[in-house]
């Protein structure tokens, strides 16, 4: 069985590491949507239209479930690809909202891009699973570029990270949802700078969870003691995702190949 997973550029990454690690007998493709990144300062138009191009590539190349690694999409495009395709279709957003009530926590901290906060996807699904608990949500739009151009280890994005978190440190959140899939990539300096206190939601690691779940209750037979392919594609090659890709799959040989999906 093949698993489409797709996002805009890298940071759907955490989320096929993740997959890969969880579900090992299971092929996967991950196709990153690079020449048309960022998808979080887009229109719910646009993002929807590339969704809907991604699904359509991945369900060419025989996959029978999709991942959406992607915030952003997830917020927008999900009840969208849902009524217009017929197989399961997974979303970090849902992944990530369920994690976070299950900490049991009063107080949830959402950090997304602008579209993702904007939509107000998060806080309008958090509150109707649980009216009594405080939301505050953030948009950090310089968190995705400095990762993206490989500057997460400088000094930048300490200074970035405690200018775009202050108002959740200041706030005592319980809880922080990383509501977007590059964020788990300086997971580490979040959580020095907002205290061991708070429980980072890594919907990466979540996301991996519901599947297996699902996996292991609908297609038992397809767990096996093989390990299978894994395929990236990307819309627009660029060294540094080249770079990332290896860092993040250091003992999994994947091949990227370019590909055009419009």
């Amino acid at each position: 069985m093949k698993i489409g997973i797709f996002d805009s550029g890298i940071g759907g990454l955490t989320v096929f590491r993740e997959i890969s690690k969880r579900l090992p007998s299971f092929e996967l493709i991950y196709l990153g949507d690079t020449a048309r990144l960022p998808y979080g300062i887009k229109s719910k138009k646009t993002v929807n239209k590339y969704s809907d191009n991604n699904v359509r590539f991945l369900k060419s190349l025989g996959c029978e479930i999709i991942v959406i690694a992607c915030n952003t999409a997830s917020s927008y495009s999900t009840d969208l690809l849902k009524r217009k395709y017929k197989f399961p279709i997974f979303d970090v957003l849902s992944a990530g909202v369920a994690a976070s009530l299950e900490s049991e926590a009063k107080r949830i901290g959402v950090i997304g891009t602008s579209s993702t906060i904007e939509s107000n996807t998060y806080q309008r699904t958090l509150k109707k699973r649980k009216k009594s608990i405080k939301i505050i949500a953030k948009a950090c739009p310089m968190l995705v570029p400095i990762i993206e151009q490989g500057l997460a280890k400088e000094n930048y994005s300490k200074i970035i990270i405690k200018n775009n978190l202050a108002l959740l440190k200041k706030s005592k959140v319980e809880a922080l949802i990383l509501g977007c899939t590059h964020y788990p990539l300086i997971k580490n300096e979040i959580k020095k700078f907002l205290g061991p206190r708070v429980t980072l939601v890594d919907s990466a690691e979540e996301i991996s969870k519901s599947l297996f779940k699902y996996l292991k209750t609908n297609h038992p037979k397809e767990f096996t003691k093989y390990k299978k392919k894994r395929r990236i594609y990307v819309t627009d090659k660029s060294s540094y995702f080249e770079r990332a890709s290896k860092k993040i799959f250091k003992n999994i040989e994947v091949e990227i190949k370019l590909v055009d999906i419009k």
